[in-house]
């Protein structure tokens, strides 16, 4: 007998070849960001830079720095690429963290070999990787959402299969009374209901 699909599957298909799309769109922007010859936004880091100064003087906790800033930012850029390749995944959906990782470590490697304005470190590859963990549990938790608002979707629409055997047998009795007693209303051969002849 052929499996029958489950309820969220369509949906899931739907979902992952929109994940497909969006996960090539990340990586296209991550690539031109960190790939670039020199750092993204220098301007954007030098005003950051001098209004944390200028917090820090009115009040803001000395522990919120740039650097953290910095290590926050890379986490954020990979959580797209965990929650959309976990996503994009029919299977092993957990090989989406490992890549990311290694791909982190790829991108730190060039930079370091072939693109001297940029700032290679182990910690972005520690922040990355972080990133895309949190996108991978991300990816879990919308599976398991879908696929049990399906399972409830369905237990309410599908009509029962059968009804008990003991409202069939009640109904059958009331509908037809003589199927409980199939020899009322009928002679049968040991109760005769006619005068008999003498032999």
């Amino acid at each position: 007998m052929p499996r029958r699909p489950a309820p969220a599957e369509p949906s899931l298909r739907r979902l992952r070849l929109a994940c497909v799309a969006a996960l090539v769109a990340f990586v296209l922007i991550i690539a031109v960001i960190t790939m670039w010859p020199g750092p993204p936004a220098p301007g954007g880091q030098s005003w950051l830079r001098e209004y944390l100064q200028r917090a820090h003087a009115h009040g803001l906790p000395r522990w919120i720095s740039f650097g953290k800033i910095e290590f926050a930012s890379n986490i954020v850029m990979f959580v797209p690429l965990g929650l959309c390749g976990a996503l994009a995944l029919a299977r092993h959906r957990w090989l989406v963290v490992p890549a990311a990782a290694l791909a982190s470590a790829a991108i730190e490697t060039i930079q370091l070999v072939a693109l001297p304005a940029r700032y290679a470190t182990v910690r972005d590859v520690v922040a990355n990787t972080t990133g895309a963990l949190i996108g991978y549990l991300l990816a879990l938790a919308t599976l398991a959402y879908l696929r049990r608002r399906a399972r409830a979707r369905s237990s309410v629409q599908q009509p029962p299969l059968s009804a008990p055997i003991g409202t069939v047998s009640a109904h059958s009795t009331a509908a037809h009374p003589t199927a409980a007693h199939p020899t009322a209303g009928h002679p049968t051969a040991g109760h005769p209901t006619g005068p008999t002849r003498p032999r």
